[in-house]
């Protein structure tokens, strides 16, 4: 009886076990066909593309940002570090090189561990090559057979893959594909998140963090975890250890050390945001002309494309430290004399109209609530995100949050290669996040940066430099009695050119307009770039006419080479992942059809505003080496603070002010050489060490023509009596009837 019971059951199971092979056979089959959804081919498995960032670096080689829809960047197996693979390998799929794709023995120890044993440190089984198909092609749903049909479908992928590339090609595939947290993908990307470094620079140490995260990219995020992340790079490196990939010796030491980070997120808060906008606007435009091999268009955001860009990465930092040093001490000052001036009725008006205009107010008026409920609603306060330099978060009110930002101080620096235009300094703004609006092309009134425009074409009209000029003020009834003075409120006496632009007159200033003639003058606005209709009035002189930054610096260009203007650019180049030229740029000069005399005699006079007038603290405060010239500039209201500085080789503007032209600043900081001087200041003042910037900022003019010399040889001022006494001497009798014209002789005998 027993043995016929034995006997059924054997028949029994052995019958069920061909039925489950049979069974296991149609479903790898069903799998195999296609029947739960499509496999890749040979095909299809050789023409793998991954969508990649394309990385932008500096003029200075390094990676300043990207643009993607998934952040990762691909390298090839020789750029991946010997101990990262030994570390991967130990810890992942140690038979990697003995197996097929499939690791039998892995397999059975998960069946019989896993499912028979129920143990879960067994571990999932998957081979490298498993993980990569996986990761290639994501994991579908099919109910109760989910599991085993993606299982079967990775296997199939894992055999074809192994037939197609060599081991170390799914190595480098595998780990530009895996998932790191941050949306970040691949090796190449996480190493410059977490490390600051290129995967090849990466050491063992950090290899072994890398190859930790892979178990759970989160709880092992060094950043967010590094306790976790800790114990989780030793255990990589025990198991490197055990596998004969590390010495006991090496494991020591590594274990031993401290976790250490660099952590860099080039998405998230980049201080470059207002220049990396720029490149992709200018690439985007760029790559319209350019095509792929097979024609298809470039794609900024998947194709992994390498932009190259005119940025200096040392000049760029050390100009957003002191643009930031700069502002939160001036802010002091503006925040006291905004406690007086808030309650002024424009500043209420502005206010009240900046309210009016908020998200808040348009979704509370939609709701229909009474004008009395909608203002106590604008003076509830709750926690809120404002930018600021020193805390984020804030407990404000909705009119708390306007008032912050109508009396925020903001600042803008621009600097150009005078030689090329390359665009070196771009910071537009405070903040990209909360404040993304470009400052370097907003356009503001110019001020006293635009009197050497007026000048030029005084030179050009045949005026001498050093020709007196009276500053005898002067009510101008046909135009609405209107009575210039100047910054120092001085009156009276003669200033030649130099000594007008030295010390930003506007009395001889506005003479000089006069007598030079408005078309003469828009003529040479237009000549350096400045092309605009001016209005016509004397007020044209003293920079009532509004440009942005740029057009400012770069109308400046011709006064620093004495010869011709440049366009500005930002891209260098643009390649392909492999280093395939798309684009390169050529520099382009513009001729401004202004004498060569005369720019070099605005180049002296702009040098002597550095030497001894309104811009000496370059030379004197922030001992700027070389020759350097340049040109400050105050808004009459104190709402734009300007200062344009420049040598031989580069030209670097900065503008301080508040949002609108209708907020002031306290006089006492007001002016160009108060704001925006000191943010240039501290940027040439700077010992660079890592380029050879000290060589550039330090490079003098070339000599000026002699006759140019000789002519700027001229004192700045002579007031009344000196000329009465010159007078006597020369006209002893007759002073009423010969004085007008003797000082005609005086003012035109240089």
């Amino acid at each position: 009886m027993f043995r016929k019971l034995f006997a059924f059951l054997l028949r029994f199971f052995i019958r069920l076990l061909v039925l489950g092979i049979v069974l296991l056979g149609v479903f790898i089959g069903l799998v195999y066909i296609g029947g739960f959804g499509p496999i890749a081919d040979k095909k299809q498995l050789t023409e793998i593309k991954q969508q990649q960032a394309s990385i932008v670096y500096s003029a200075d080689h390094k990676a300043i940002g990207k643009y993607f829809l998934t952040n990762r960047t691909n390298v090839s197996f020789n750029k991946l570090p010997k101990h990262l693979i030994n570390a991967l390998i130990a810890t992942e799929d140690t038979r990697f090189y003995q197996h097929k794709g499939i690791d039998k023995i892995a397999m059975l120890r998960v069946v019989v561990k896993t499912i028979i044993l129920g143990n879960n440190s067994a571990g999932g089984g998957s081979t490298l090559s498993q993980q990569l198909a996986k990761n290639l092609y994501k994991r579908k749903d099919f109910a109760f057979l989910s599991m085993p049909v993606n299982k079967t479908k990775e296997a199939i992928l894992a055999n074809r893959l192994e037939t197609i590339y060599s081991k170390n090609e799914i190595l480098a595939l595998y780990l530009n594909t895996v998932p790191f947290g941050e949306n970040v993908y691949g090796i190449e990307s996480a190493a410059h998140r977490y490390f600051s470094v290129p995967v090849n620079q990466l050491t063992l140490e950090q290899s072994a963090v890398l190859i930790g995260m892979l178990k759970a990219n989160t709880y092992y995020n060094p950043r967010k975890n590094p306790e976790n992340a800790l114990q989780r790079r030793n255990v990589v490196l025990h198991q490197m250890l055990r596998s004969d990939l590390l010495s006991e010796i090496q494991y020591e030491k590594a274990s031993r050390k401290n976790l250490s980070l660099n952590y860099t997120n080039l998405n998230s808060k980049n201080p470059n945001g207002y220049f990396l906008n720029q490149v992709k606007n200018r690439a985007s435009k760029i790559l319209v002309d350019f095509a792929k091999s097979n024609g298809q268009a470039w794609d900024i955001e998947t194709d992994g494309l390498i932009i190259e860009t005119t940025l200096v990465s040392e000049l760029q930092n050390t100009a957003l430290a002191s643009r930031k040093r700069q502002l939160i001490s001036l802010q002091k000052s503006m925040d006291h004399y905004w406690s007086i001036t808030k309650s002024k009725r424009e500043i209420q008006t502005l206010l009240k109209s900046e309210w009016e205009r908020s998200p808040r107010y348009k979704e509370l008026k939609k709701s229909r609530i009474n004008n009395s409920k909608l203002f106590s609603k604008a003076k509830e306060k709750k926690k809120m995100l404002v930018f600021d330099w020193e805390k984020q978060e804030q407990q404000y009110s909705s009119l708390d949050s306007i008032n912050h930002y109508l009396k925020m101080l903001h600042a803008a620096v621009y600097g150009v290669s005078t030689k090329t235009g390359a665009v070196q300094i771009y910071v537009a703004g405070n903040n990209y996040d909360y404040l993304p609006y470009d400052l370097i092309h907003s356009e503001r009134q110019s001020a006293s940066t635009f009197k050497p425009v007026v000048f030029t074409a005084a030179l050009e009209n045949g005026q001498k430099p050093c020709e007196w000029i009276s500053n005898q003020q002067i009510v101008y009834k046909e135009y609405n009695n209107w009575k210039p003075e100047n910054y120092d409120h001085s009156n009276g006496g003669y200033y030649s050119m130099l000594g007008t632009l030295t010390k930003s007159l506007n009395i001889p200033t506005v003479a000089t307009y006069f007598k030079t003639g408005h078309t003469k003058i828009e003529k040479t606005a237009n000549a350096l770039g400045l092309t605009k209709i001016l209005k016509n009035t004397p007020a044209t002189a003293l920079g009532s006419t509004s440009y942005s930054l740029q057009q400012m610096v770069h109308a400046y260009i011709p006064f620093a080479t004495r010869k011709y203007g440049v366009k500005p650019y930002y891209i260098t180049s643009i390649k392909t992942p492999k280093g395939k030229i798309i684009y390169r740029h050529k520099t382009t000069r513009i001729k401004t059809h202004i004498s060569k005399n005369t720019l070099e005699t605005m180049q002296y006079l702009l040098k002597n505003v550095v030497d001894e007038g309104t811009g000496i603290s370059l030379k004197t405060k922030y001992k700027a080496r070389g020759s350097w010239a340049g040109k400050t500039g105050t808004s009459q209201n104190y709402s734009d603070s300007w200062f344009i500085g420049f040598n031989s080789d580069i030209i670097i503007g900065s503008w301080v002010g508040c949002k609108y032209p209708s907020i002031s600043l306290p006089s006492k900081i007001g002016g160009g050489s108060v704001a925006a001087l000191p943010i240039v200041g501290s940027i040439v003042q700077k010992e660079y060490t890592t380029l050879s910037i000290n060589k550039r900022l330090s490079a003098g003019f070339s000599k000026f023509s002699q006759s140019i010399l000789k002519d700027c040889n001229c004192e700045f001022y002579r007031d009344e009596n000196t000329v009465e006494k010159i007078f006597d001497i020369f006209n002893p009798k007759d002073k009423a009837k010969n004085k007008d014209n003797f000082i005609n002789r005086l003012l035109n005998l240089f």
